[in-house]
């Protein structure tokens, strides 16, 4: 063979021998590659299983070693998917006060008072920040600024105590409106109790937004001390209720176990009920 013709050969050999060492190579890496892939998903459907043995188990569901941390998970996706909707706002700041977040209460309370300034919910929610924010001794001076700035527009200027008042007297015939300004009007002074309590339970046929749910909730509040300790009042209330709906099997059960019912009890009976005429 020539030299020329030898040298060729060679370079040809050379190029196949460096093709077949790249194909084994891309071959090895695409077997690693699924080797790889198959032991992350083995790991995968392990830590899968795992999980599923533990969904079984209520004790360790309902137990969390941050559970405020694990509440803001819950919140993050309302805040992005339900925004329009006052209630994930008014949870916002049911966490964000349990952190003590004075911004990030002031920009759950911002948002639902753009929803709905009227809401009954949103008003306990206006006085408790104000009541917080008036008692802090030490606020850093640029969360101050932003504080009095933005709670100018919503407050007006006015204290707890007046902006109470003020909203007890313009929602005077709203039952559940009429439950948040007596809570926040014993939660503001506590001598106040036996007004406080006449303000959800001595109410008339002019009285709206009168409804089991409604009437549970006082019930609730009256339960859980939002309203002082005032058992006699609760049973007095209690006996109004199943008056007012006597086919409602949450206030009589209730009443046999002689405590308040609650908001889940409610779901449990007030679909079957009559309409009230």
């Amino acid at each position: 063979m020539a030299p020329g013709e030898l040298k060729k050969y060679r370079n040809k050999q050379r190029k196949a021998r460096k093709r077949a060492e790249l194909e084994k190579e891309k071959q090895t890496a695409a077997q690693e590659k699924r080797e790889q892939h198959i032991k992350s998903r083995q790991q995968q459907d392990g830590e899968t299983d795992g999980m599923k043995e533990e969904e079984l188990v209520p004790e360790k569901l309902a137990k969390t070693d941050d559970p405020l941390g694990q509440a803001i998970r819950f919140l993050r996706p309302l805040q992005s998917l339900a925004s329009e909707r006052i209630e994930t706002h008014l949870l916002a700041f049911e966490i964000y006060i349990r952190k003590d977040k004075l911004l990030l209460m002031l920009q759950s309370i911002k948002r639902a008072w753009l929803i709905d300034p009227k809401h009954h919910k949103l008003h306990s929610n206006l006085i408790r920040f104000c009541n917080i924010v008036s008692s802090r001794k030490e606020i850093p001076a640029p969360v101050k600024t932003v504080l009095k700035q933005e709670m100018e527009r919503i407050y007006k200027e006015k204290n707890a105590h007046e902006l109470n008042e003020e909203f007890l007297a313009q929602f005077f015939n709203s039952l559940p409106h009429l439950l948040q300004g007596a809570r926040m009007k014993y939660c503001l002074d506590k001598q106040s109790q036996e007004k406080a309590i006449s303000y959800v339970t001595n109410f008339n046929n002019q009285i709206k937004g009168v409804t089991i749910e409604s009437c549970v909730e006082v019930l609730e509040a009256m339960r859980n001390g939002d309203l002082g300790s005032c058992d006699k009042e609760m049973a007095s209330f209690l006996t109004k209720c199943q008056e007012l709906f006597p086919y409602a099997t949450v206030f009589r059960q209730a009443h046999e176990n002689n405590v308040g019912p609650t908001t889940n009890s409610v779901a449990n009976h007030v679909d079957s009920l009559p309409k009230e005429e």
